[in-house]
Formats: C-alpha cells, sequence, structure tokens
C-alpha cells in the first residue's frame, strides 16, 4: 500500500495562494493540475511532492482528484463569468450607494463559493450587499477589503522598468516601504519617479538598500569638506555604482573624483 503523501500546491486563485495538502494515497505528481478542498474545491498546480507520515497528514487540507480536462474548462469558464459578477455587483453597488470600489472576483471551481474583492476608505457595513449578492449569484459570498498594494497585485500592470510588476509577477508579500530607503540610497528625485503604479513607494526600492548602505559607509558623508591632490571643496554628492564623489570646488566647479583619492579635512 502506498505511503501517505503530502503536496505543495500553487492555486490559480486571484492571489496565487501556495500551501500544503493532503494527497493521502492519491497518484499525483509535481507538474500535475489537482482539485483541493480550500473554501470549496479549488485547481491547482502541484509544485513537489512529499512523503509524510499519518501525523502531519491529519491536520491538512486534502487533495480531492487529478484534475481533469472538465476541471480546466470549468476553471476557464468561471474566470470569465467573473466580468458579469462585477458588472452585476457594481450596480448593486451603486444602488446601495456603497463607499466601495469593486477589483476583482474569483470562483470556486463548482460556483458554491464567491470571492469579491474590493477597496474602501474605511469600513463598509455590507450586510444587505451580501443578501442581495447570495439571492443573485446562490453561492456563498466573501467581501475582501484590501488596500492599494494589494490591488495592484492582483490585477497587474507595467513598472517603470517596463516589467511586469513585482508584486505581480513574484513578490506575493509585499511589505510597506518607508522613505527612509529612499534617503539612505540618496534618491533625492520628485516623489512621483519612485512611486509605483498603486501609488505607493516602488517595492524594488528594497532589493539593494543594503548594498547602498554598505557601500555609503565606506564613502564620506555629504557635505564633508576635502581635498584632492592639490584642491579643496565640499561633497555635494555620491555616485555609488561608479564609486565616485562630487566635490563643488571654490562654490562654484563641480568636479567628480575617485572616492578612494578623496581625503576628509576637519
Amino acid at each position: 500500500m502506498a505511503e501517505p503523501r503530502v503536496v505543495l500546491v500553487r492555486l490559480y486563485d486571484l492571489e496565487r495562494t501556495t500551501g500544503y495538502y493532503s494527497a493521502a494515497t492519491i497518484p499525483i505528481e509535481a507538474g500535475q493540475h489537482c482539485v483541493v478542498s480550500q473554501s470549496g474545491p479549488r485547481l491547482g498546480l502541484v509544485v513537489s511532492c512529499l512523503e509524510m507520515g499519518d501525523a502531519l497528514d491529519r491536520h491538512l487540507d486534502r487533495v480531492l482528484r487529478v484534475a481533469t480536462q472538465g476541471d480546466l474548462e470549468a476553471h476557464r469558464r468561471n474566470r470569465e463569468r467573473t466580468e458579469e459578477v462585477l458588472s452585476a455587483t457594481r450596480e448593486m453597488v451603486a444602488r446601495q450607494k456603497l463607499p466601495m470600489h469593486l477589483v476583482a472576483a474569483d470562483y470556486a471551481l463548482d460556483r458554491s463559493q464567491l470571492r469579491v474583492y474590493f477597496t474602501a476608505p474605511h469600513r463598509v457595513d455590507f450586510r444587505e450587499l451580501l443578501r442581495e449578492m447570495g439571492s443573485r449569484f446562490h453561492a456563498r459570498i466573501e467581501l475582501r477589503q484590501m488596500g492599494a498594494r494589494d490591488e495592484a497585485r492582483l490585477k497587474g500592470g507595467v513598472g517603470r522598468c517596463g516589467r511586469i510588476i513585482c508584486c505581480h509577477g513574484f513578490l506575493h508579500q509585499p511589505r510597506p516601504i518607508p522613505m527612509e530607503l529612499a534617503y539612505d540610497q540618496e534618491l533625492f528625485v520628485p516623489p512621483e519617479r519612485i512611486t509605483g503604479v498603486c501609488g505607493r513607494l516602488m517595492c524594488c526600492l528594497a532589493y539593494e538598500h543594503e548594498a547602498y548602505k554598505r557601500e555609503l559607509a565606506k564613502m564620506p558623508k555629504l557635505g564633508a569638506r576635502a581635498t584632492v591632490g592639490n584642491r579643496k571643496g565640499k561633497i555635494i554628492a555620491h555616485n555609488i555604482l561608479r564609486r565616485t564623489v562630487t566635490l563643488l570646488v571654490d562654490d562654484k566647479e563641480r568636479v567628480e573624483v575617485d572616492a578612494a583619492a578623496v581625503k576628509t579635512v576637519s
């Protein structure tokens, strides 16, 4: 008899949720599509498989079956259906005068559960909306409020770099980006230059933050008086990538020199 197995599955929901599920003795391998029990049956892709004993196996949601062509078609039809759902729900929201902006909707595979994502400036009493949606769509309704970063993560977009925004492509758990990260990297630019499509500071400011801090620590500080050769001036800028500094000499001439060649003076 085959040993119970645990599989890592990436769901085809809007949040691209990844988690472990009990496959029991279902013959399934990495790369196959499957249907799991997660607030209703949901389609997913098996990322990897583990051989596990009953102790862990008992505490996980289950893989229901290897996905069939019918499951794949049902998932496709559900995605198409959600546009109609959003249009109808927007009419309900407008009629009830709720301060909600609907972002996206997601069905369970059998349409027993409908999840709708929205943004709002504050908490919203949507109890009447839930009743009307349940009556209209004949499903268990879940309304999820989210922030601006979450909306961008779900809907996607193209960043200033010309690539798909990170949170939609691979960065599934974005963290807040404080302005201090821009200051630490000496990005003295207008805020819109470092703002992402979500209206918040770009996530990529965090990627090289530690490297910038490490390199800046090796350089003379901004505002320091310094000499290079027989010239004296004040350091007014760093170029971390070239490892150079810019000196303002005689209060009028700007000179870019190798940081290692500069000596600070008190």
